[in-house]
This record gives structure tokens, sequence and C-alpha cells, in this order.
């Protein structure tokens, strides 16, 4: 054997030994049992490596821990309800500052009596219950309640961080040992970043010296705050008022504020939301909320504006304050000019529906102030019901619109019957079922054309909200034409219907058209076609 053939061996050897090292690695994910593995969660943390997961079996567990970097799972067997882990009032119950990312998973436990009081043994000023800090993991499925902290974040406090906070409750936590700060009683969001604050209910919580009962962002970069329940919260304590009992937002906080559900918060100004804008940001971008039922003071019921708001923009809302307050106020301190207001209801009892510098979005732009029509406001039902005017009063080109609605039902239908799919407004899409007695039936048109409409299941839709049949068979002097056929605007209580379809030997070659007809007994007959 030649040297050179020999050092090609040579240097293969270790490549192998490598590839067979790593290989080894990766397939080493291990479950660690706790308390069977490792008696504590901690200890199972500091003996996992990145890809483990630590599964916890129901039980209290009386700890404080930090994640220390790991890229793990730390998860309960029988989920939240079952599986607390109790702070004792000593630190934060959950701390991630190490470097931590979306693969560091906390998934399905109570957390509670966690503090970040800022005292010598308990250093900590922000996130009672989990404490973030330039890093950003995933937070699922958990009840986080019962803790404090002392300047923000009694729930849970995101610092420059892009974390995402996933399916929690987070209920019932305050301000401990100090007065002021940022505030947020369940949740705060500080530093740049781009934390997504998706689908959790914030409930109950209070910032009794301060702003932000539920959630507040203070120079938070852009978060995403979507299909959240944000209720019963409170900011209070504060001279000439506390501002923002769902949601406040200071300085550079430019969120999305997407398709939630914002009802019975209370603060001085904007009980449902309070923003204000500096000097050269955008601000929040308001999409398909419902944003009703709060109380703040006199002015700004639902949302209070402050700043250089006029960058602001608001699509498909439906703002309703309470009876004789206005329902959103855009301060005049700063700047003239208005938020844009597209398509929305801004309504309110014996008040205003706009008022400050954004009454002169009224009427305009599609803008409507009537009442809603929600079916029950005082059990939290917020559907609309069907003579509602927000059904089909939305711009379907609103930025960031989601393609389901709180529900997960489509969301751009037909609600009115007008066979233009259009989006409501709010968090709730009109969902009315097919009439099932039409399927079956046969259309008779003129000239011997014979059209039978093939059964597809009640309420099947697309995400415009037309019912599809997948086959429309066309006779015409004997001949079979087979095409795709789309049924439109057919609603029960309602003979008018569309028909799109391809007309193959009376269009003279021009492009499909629509068909209207209008119900004769058991047929429907043609109105015109092309």
């Amino acid at each position: 054997m030649s040297s050179s053939s020999r050092r090609t061996h040579l240097t293969l050897l270790p490549v192998v030994a490598l590839v067979c090292f790593l290989f080894g690695h990766a397939a080493a994910q291990t479950t660690i049992h706790v308390p069977s593995d490792q008696a504590t969660i901690q200890a199972a943390i500091n003996a996992a490596n990145n890809g483990d997961t630590v599964l916890v079996a129901p039980g209290t567990y009386s700890e404080n821990l930090n994640f220390s970097g790991k890229l793990i799972t730390v998860t309960s067997s029988g989920g939240a309800s079952v599986t607390t882990i109790d702070g004792g009032a000593k630190a934060p119950v959950v701390i991630f500052n190490s470097g931590e990312g979306p693969n560091s998973v906390l998934n399905g436990f109570t957390i509670q009596n966690g503090r970040a009081d800022g005292t010598i043994s308990n250093q900590n000023f922000d996130g009672g219950g989990i404490y973030i800090y330039s890093t950003s993991p995933t937070i699922m499925n958990n009840i986080v309640q019962h803790n404090t902290a002392c300047s923000e974040g009694g729930g849970i406090a995101v610092e420059f961080s892009s974390s995402r906070i996933d399916g929690n409750t987070v209920q019932n936590n305050t301000q401990f040992g100090c007065s002021g700060g940022p505030g947020g009683g369940g949740i705060a969001i500080g530093g740049a970043g781009q934390a997504q604050i998706i689908g959790n209910v914030i409930a109950n919580n209070t910032w009794p010296s301060g702003d932000g009962g539920g959630i507040s962002m203070n120079a938070a970069g852009t978060p995403t705050i979507k299909n959240n329940i944000i209720t019963g919260n409170t900011a209070t304590g504060v001279s000439p008022a506390a501002q923002g009992g769902g949601i406040s937002m200071s300085n550079d906080s430019d969120a999305l504020i997407i398709q939630n559900l914002i009802y019975n918060n209370s603060a001085g100004q904007g009980g449902g939301v309070y923003f204000g804008v500096p000097f050269g940001a955008r601000g929040p971008i308001l999409v398909n909320n419902t944003i009703v039922g709060n109380f703040g003071g006199s002015q700004g019921s639902a949302v209070y504006a402050n700043g250089f708001d006029n960058q602001v923009q608001f699509f498909n809302n439906v703002l309703s304050g309470a009876s004789g307050q206005n329902a959103v106020y855009c301060d005049a301190t700063y700047v003239q000019q208005p938020p844009t207001f597209t398509n929305n209801d801004a309504f309110s009892s014996n008040g205003t529906g706009l008022a400050g510098t954004c009454a002169s979005q009224a009427g305009q732009n599609g803008n409507i102030s009537a009442d809603p029509q929600l079916v029950n406001v005082a059990t939290g039902d917020f559907h609309l019901q069907t003579t509602s005017p927000a059904i089909d009063a939305g711009t379907n080109v609103a930025p960031n619109l989601p393609q389901t609605d709180f529900a997960g039902n489509p969301r751009i239908l037909d609600g009115n019957n007008d066979c233009v799919s259009t989006v409501d407004l709010g968090s709730y899409e009109l969902v009315r079922a097919a009439d099932a007695s039409f399927f079956y039936q046969r259309a008779h048109f003129p000239e011997s054309s014979d059209w039978h409409l093939q059964r597809r299941p009640a309420g099947h839709a697309d995400q415009h909200g037309h019912y599809l049949f997948p086959v429309l068979e066309y006779r015409d002097h004997g001949r079979l034409f087979s095409s795709q056929q789309l049924l439109r605007g057919w609603r029960p209580g309602r003979h008018f219907l569309c028909l799109q379809r391809h007309i193959h030997s009376r269009c003279d070659g021009h492009s499909p058209g629509d068909a209207y007809g209008k119900r004769v007994g058991r047929h429907y007959r043609e109105e015109s076609q092309c």
C-alpha cells in the first residue's frame, strides 16, 4: 500500500469516529423522571443535557428554579391542575437568564407564591412568578397565580426577549414591596424584543400603584398580543389617573394587538387599552379586537390614545364604552392629527363613540357608531347577533388579518347574504348554517339545460365563506359538461342564491359569469347568465 493511500485511511478514521460520537450524542436524549430519577425538579435540570426532557409527576414541589441556560423541556405528566411549583414567597418561581432559547420549554404547571421584592436575600425586582431576561424560552399551558413583584410583572416579566407565552392562565397576581414601576400585574414586557403573547387568559390581576393591570409594555419593541382573553384586571393608585386596566403601552412599544377579547377591566384612563406614543414611533396596530365593558373614568372607557399617536392604526375593531363614557378618547396634548380608524364600530350608550382628536374619524372610512348587538355581554358571550351592524362591516385588506376568528372559524364569510364575503368587526365572525334542504334540489334553466348540485356536508365552507360543491353537471341538447361550481349566499330563511359557474355552450367564449336565481317551488329559475 502506498504512503499516500495509508495517509488517506489514517485521516478518514477520526472522521468516522467523530460521526459516530455525534450520532451517539444526539441519540442519547433522555427523559429524567421526578421524583423517581431525581428528587427535585432543580436536581433534574442540573442533571439534564440539551434536548432532554424533565418529566414531573403530579404533586406540589416547593422550589425556586433556574433553567441555567439548558435547552430542555420541563413538563408535567398530569397537567397544571395537579402539578404545582410553589416558590414559598422567597424569589421568582422560575428564572430564565442564561441564554435559553425557544427549545427551553416550561409546560403544564401551576406556578405560585413567587416573590420579586428586591430584598438582600432576593435581588429580583421583576417577575414574581416567572422572570425572563435576555432569553427567549417557551412558556406553555401553565397557571401562573398568586405571585408578586416590586417593579413589574407580578405574574411574568419578559425583558429584552422574544419569548412565546402561549396558552397560559395568568391570574390574581399583583405588586408587593414597592410603589410605581412600569406595572403589569399579569405580564410585563420591557426592552426591545419580539415577545409573543398568544392564546392566554389574563384575569383578575392588579397593579395598585401604576399602570397596566393585565399587561404593561414599556419600550417593548414589537411584541404581538393575539387571541387572548384579558378581563377583570385593574390599574389604580396614581394621580391624576392610572392607565390601561387591560393593557398599557408606553415608549417604543410598536405592538400588534390582534383579535383579543378585552372586557371588564378598570383604570382611570383607558379601562381597556391605554397607549402613549413617543415622537418618531409608529405605535400599536389594533385589528379585530372586541374591547367592551371596561371602565376608564370619564374618558376612554375602551381606549385612551396619547402622545404622538397619528401613526397608530385601528382596523375592524368593536370598541364599546361603558354607558355615559366615551368609548375612545384621543388626547390632543402632543399632536392634533388623530390615529387612523378604518372600519371600526365605536359606540357608547348615552356617550360618544370617538372623542377628542379622533372625533373627526366618526362616519369616515367605513367607521360606524352603533350598538354592536353582542349575544350576552353579562355572561361573556361576545359573538355577534344575526342582526348586528358589525356583520360584513370590516375591510378584508386590514394588515395582519387572521385567517380564523377567535373561535377558529374561517375569518372572511358572507354574513349578510349579499353574495360578497366580507370580514366582520370584532373577534368573532358570524357563522350561519347552510340550508341542508337545498342539497339534492335541482335548478332548471331554459334551453333544455339541467344542472345537478352534488351533495357536500352542510356548513363546509372555504376560506372566503363560500359553500363548495365539487362537481356541477350541465346538460345541453343531450351533451354532458362538468365543472367546479361555487354556491354563495345561501342561508336559511332566504330564497336568493348566487351561482358562479362555467357555461360551456352559451357564453360565446366569454369568461364565466354569475347566474342569479329565485326559488320557484322546489326549483330555481335562472334570471341572468354570463
